[in-house]
């Protein structure tokens, strides 16, 4: 009995953990920001991928070789941080409008990730 009742103490408190930590979207103007947010950070990643592969510089240096695409990722970073202070720091979750399954983008350490500066 004591044992079930530590696993459901457990459960309990793990899920109020998790769900602290993420942030689920339903509006539409919500998610269009997310998506906006996530296509800037997935063309970024993109460009860092083939500048890594190429050989050109690790990847951590890689941002620095595309000033223009980080410098569009920041800014849409700071917009939707200013219309969504509350997502700092949060994963936040949504429906893909043009997929079946939900899409996650982990804000935690993003800013410190993009405003690094490049030397």
């Amino acid at each position: 009995m004591i044992k079930t009742i530590l696993f459901f103490i457990l459960v309990v408190v793990s899920t109020e953990a998790r769900s602290d930590q993420t942030i689920e979207l339903h509006r539409t103007n919500d998610i269009a920001d997310i998506e906006l947010l996530d296509r800037e950070l997935t063309q970024l990643v993109a460009k860092v991928r083939q500048c890594a592969a190429a050989g050109l510089a690790p990847a951590s240096d890689c941002y620095c070789y595309y000033p223009t695409k980080l410098e569009s990722t920041r800014v849409v970073y700071h917009q939707v941080l200013e219309r969504h202070p509350e997502w700092l720091d949060r994963s936040v979750l949504w429906w893909d409008q043009s997929r079946s399954f939900t899409s996650n983008l982990r804000l935690r350490g993003l800013k410190q990730h993009i405003e690094e500066p490049c030397s």
